[in-house]
């Protein structure tokens, strides 16, 4: 649950997102004093990120914490476990650096116009 700043309402995930999608005033549910600004993108370009859904099979001691802990910080179970897999990626990422093993570069996809997702490395020149 998601609670306003006063503390007299509280909100799901999902009901939140419908209450700003249709328009309505949601800012009670955001402290906006302690909001951080998350970076962008540093060469200013815009990316599209394609998702695959995925199955995980996890004892239930460990999906009521992180349900606990989603709530405390007002996200879901799945944004908590994205959030948290995010962080790990980049820890490994940064351990790497200094440890100077090169990057993974994974394929980037191009959607030609079907909705069909391409990775570039399958590209012909004339796709391009």
């Amino acid at each position: 649950m998601i609670t306003s700043k006063d503390g007299k309402k509280q909100v799901t995930a999902e009901q939140l997102d419908e209450m700003f999608d249709n328009g309505e005033d949601v800012s009670e549910f955001f402290d906006m004093e302690n909001a951080r600004l998350v970076p962008g993108d540093p060469d200013g370009t815009f990316t599209i990120t394609l998702t695959k859904k995925i199955s995980l099979e996890l004892p239930m001691d460990m999906v009521d914490k992180i349900d606990l802990q989603a709530s405390r910080s007002g996200s879901t179970r799945q944004g908590m476990l994205r959030q948290w897999i995010w962080e790990r990626l980049r820890k490994e990422e940064e351990l790497d650096k200094m440890l100077g093993v090169p990057p993974v570069r994974l394929s980037t996809y191009v959607d030609r116009g079907d909705g069909k997702p391409v990775p570039l490395t399958e590209l012909r020149d004339e796709d391009e």
